[in-house]
């Protein structure tokens, strides 16, 4: 794999599949994120709890694509307030399910809850290792997702998610909306 492509991956996958480009992007520093981004992104927690917090409610799962291998779970998802539908994130994953005891699989396969939350009901000790923080340039499909017609940019992360044993349980590209 290319740089660009070990960076933004499982994005880059996903993308590929559905025969469109990846936007232009750019990397930016944790500390020159605007706001409220900043606070969003630049952590070593999960994203769920987050969003939670700053969209002050549950947050519900959208599942666009997924794909199921013998080595991978992969899945495209956007993620709502479930009082409004409102789409506040976009991610592409890649979970290791083999990380997992039988039950976690078995909910996590069942496509209704962010791997966040579920990691934090099934009290399973996990750390955020964010690799990049990243701006995405215009681009169509995020524009859609968002419902954000002529948004100029979009922030996200390039986050790996590590168990206690530094194994990593999956690997997400987490994009916010503008």
């Amino acid at each position: 794999m290319t740089v660009l492509s070990e960076l933004l991956y499982p994005l880059t996958l996903f993308r590929q599949n559905g025969g469109h480009a990846l936007p232009s992007f750019s990397t930016v520093d944790g500390e020159d994120m605007p706001e409220p981004y900043r606070t969003l992104l630049v952590h070593h927690g999960d994203m769920t709890s987050r969003l939670q917090s700053h969209h002050d409610g549950d947050i519900i799962l959208e599942v666009l694509h997924r794909e199921e291998t013998p080595q991978a779970y992969r899945r495209e998802v956007v993620l709502h307030r479930e009082r409004d539908g409102l789409p506040v994130e976009y991610g592409a994953i890649e979970i290791d399910l083999d990380a997992f005891e039988p039950k976690l699989r078995a909910a996590i396969l069942e496509e209704r809850l962010p791997l966040g939350g579920l990691l934090n009901h099934h009290q399973i000790n996990y750390r955020s290792q964010p690799k990049a923080f990243i701006l995405l340039g215009p681009d169509a499909f995020m524009s859609e997702v968002f419902d954000a017609p002529g948004a100029k940019g979009f922030y996200g992360r390039c986050n790996e998610l590590l168990g206690d044993d530094d194994r990593v349980l999956a690997r997400i590209v987490e994009v916010l909306r503008p």
